[in-house]
């Protein structure tokens, strides 16, 4: 406002002048009549009361006095010269105030605009977002409306590769394309690095699905056009946004960001709805983080096992040691509650080593205490096999509590092995020259490849319970597994059904020729002292 004042200041200025200069000279024709008065009756030049001197006429030649003549003289003789001068001057002044108040009004225009606006893609940023969506969702109340939260999955690759700049062009490609997609009763923005939110209408799930993978093709094709080698595809989470008189839409904003962080975790999904089981999953999460180590001192992370059963006596053959959390809030938690917390930020290696460090004690009092032994397979993920020094902590781990290495078998994942299955390989031939046993665990959970039972020399083969579940009554499902079931027989490799629930799955696989099984037909998970009580009874 700084520059109104200038114009405000002269306006003024003009029109006190005048008045300032006619002052003086009324002032002097007062003072020296009243002076002449006082002379002619005699009284004194000086007030009575203060004894102030009473002051003569002003001189008629001084500059006041002449600029008050002439003044006096251009408004008597020329008034409407007078008038026409000042209302030009007025007008030009004013003018002067509206182009500065124009001036004014554009900058700051200009700078709310910077401050609602993504400076790299022109897109709305946050807080613009927020308006937008209560303006539409307020105004548009016969519409239904899905709130997206999306990023591009390949940004950060191709900012390492090829530059800040390019990953820059991307990013305007692709706000070019919403912008282009979206209509006028609709709304998108850029939030942070690559992350876009849309306010859609919503149809029906296809027409949505459809119309993001019509933005994907879109950028895709300006990939190829850069001639870059990476097919380009988003992830997005959404949530359909519910009929009310007021909407949050920072809350809405997190119910589909929980939906994202969903669909980036389930590999090949373009799209996830929010559900409430996500949120209340991500709080778990938040809550358990930081909290693992004082768990593991406390002894809330306990070790159960389930037993290995010979279905055609029905006795112990062996147990897996399963991890579960005590929580002393929440109960009990499952391990797939937790573990995927853990594996993502790396500390699921310290809870694997407890429970084998636990088992390996469990396994000593079984001794001492002359109860049956059998084998214990313990699961580790694939972060230990890029560990050079894995193989040798778990030996120490066996010698310092006296255990015999054969009785502990190590068990690696499907998806462990396709990881890095050379490093895998290297890994499981020096656990079996330590002594180890070995096992492929849920072999056919989706990554099956007969090259993986070629490769990997393991002591046993453990189907995974899909195998189990999917059909087995059928005849295509009870050819592929009777095959597999033979192969690894033929490999001398031992074969484990997971899963199997029912006689009638007992009965199929024992036709099949696998007569080791672990389902909740012959035990569930249970604590280390009632599996004790367990084995207790067998040895009786």
């Amino acid at each position: 406002m700084q520059s109104l004042w200038l114009p405000f200041f002269l306006t003024m200025l003009l029109f006190c002048c005048p008045t300032v200069a006619v002052m003086p000279a009324w002032a002097s024709t007062d003072k020296a009549q009243t002076a002449a008065q006082q002379t002619e009756q005699g009284v004194s030049p000086f007030n009575s009361q203060a004894e102030l001197p009473v002051y003569p006429p002003d001189d008629p030649t001084t500059f006041s006095a002449r600029t008050s003549k002439n003044f006096d003289s251009i408004v008597h003789d020329h008034p409407l010269r007078f008038v026409s001068f000042m209302s030009v001057i007025f007008l030009v002044l004013m003018l002067s105030m509206l182009i500065a108040l124009a001036n004014k009004c554009g900058r700051i225009c200009r700078m709310e605009a910077q401050l609602n606006k993504d400076d790299l893609t022109g897109l709305p940023n946050m807080e613009k977002l927020k308006s937008l969506c209560s303006t539409l969702l307020v105004t548009q109340v016969t519409a239904d409306y899905m709130l997206l939260s999306g990023d591009i999955c390949q940004f950060k690759t191709i900012n390492d590769q090829f530059g800040f700049g390019m990953g820059d062009r991307l990013l305007q490609a692709y706000a070019a394309i919403l912008q282009r997609n979206v209509l006028p009763e609709e709304c998108c923005a850029r939030i942070s690095s690559d992350l876009f939110v849309l306010l859609l209408r919503f149809e029906n799930w296809d027409q949505l699905t459809a119309r993001l993978r019509e933005m994907d093709n879109e950028l895709d094709e300006w990939r190829r056009q850069q001639s870059l080698p990476y097919a380009v595809r988003t992830v997005f989470g959404a949530y359909h946004v519910p009929k009310a008189q007021h909407y949050d839409v920072q809350l809405m904003l997190d119910m589909a960001n929980y939906a994202r962080l969903e669909a980036k975790r389930s590999s090949g999904i373009h799209m996830v709805l929010y559900n409430e089981r996500m949120r209340q999953e991500a709080l778990l999460c938040q809550e358990l983080t930081g909290k693992l180590e004082e768990a593991l001192v406390n002894g809330e992370i306990e070790v159960w096992h389930q037993a290995k059963v010979d279905m055609r006596t029905g006795t112990i053959v062996g147990s897996e040691a399963l991890v579960r959390w005590n929580h002393p809030q929440r109960g009990l938690l499952l391990p797939g509650s937790f573990i995927p917390l853990f594996e993502r930020n790396g500390q699921v290696t310290s809870i694997d080593f407890h429970v084998f460090e636990q088992t390996c004690r469990s396994l000593r009092s079984w001794k001492l205490r002359n109860l049956p032994m059998h084998t214990v397979s313990c699961n580790f993920s694939r972060l230990h096999f890029d560990r050079p020094n894995f193989t040798q902590r778990l030996a120490d781990i066996a010698d310092r509590h006296g255990v015999p290495r054969h009785l502990l078998e190590i068990e690696i994942t499907e998806s462990a092995i396709m990881n890095n299955p050379d490093v895998v390989w290297v890994q499981i031939v020096q656990l079996k020259e330590m002594g180890f046993k070995t096992a492929i665990d849920d072999f056919g959970a989706g990554y099956s490849s007969l090259g993986i039972v070629q490769m990997l020399d393991t002591d046993c083969l453990k189907i995974d319970r899909s195998f189990i579940q999917r059909d087995l009554p059928g005849r295509r499902a009870q050819i592929v597994l009777g095959n597999i079931i033979r192969l690894a027989d033929d490999l001398g490799m031992s074969v484990i059904c997971e899963g199997v629930e029912t006689a009638e799955q007992s009965a199929i696989i024992m036709k099949l020729g696998c007569y080791t099984a672990q389902g909740f037909f012959y035990a569930k998970p249970e604590p280390t002292h009632e599996f004790e009580a367990r084995l207790a009874m067998q040895g009786l």
